[in-house]
């Protein structure tokens, strides 16, 4: 979350978080986080190394985020996809969900 949005305010990083999240309980995707961050071709700060980066520098959005959506206090379970660019969807901050 860090990496993707960590400049967003703390409903940007939720929204992050809940699109991995809605991942791992959708079947189409693999069934943990770690899957389905490092599935090939999802995630850009895998491979671009932002995500590596980011490790131990993280935010208290993103801190808080995290608390929030692992306690089961959702912003939203839809989300399956989010980029930078117009993809139909919604958009919070920097990103759009759908």
């Amino acid at each position: 979350m860090q990496a993707e949005a960590g400049n967003q305010d703390l409903d940007g990083c939720r929204l992050v978080a809940d699109v991995v999240l809605n991942r791992v309980a959708d079947p189409q995707f693999p069934n943990t986080i770690e899957e389905v961050i490092y599935a090939p071709g999802q995630f850009s700060v895998v491979h671009n190394g932002a995500l590596a980066k980011s490790k131990g520098n993280i935010s208290q959005n993103v801190k808080a985020a995290v608390d929030m959506e692992l306690n089961n206090d959702r912003l939203s379970t839809e989300y399956l996809y989010f980029n930078n660019s117009d993809n139909g969807g919604t958009k919070h901050g920097d990103h759009w969900f759908k």
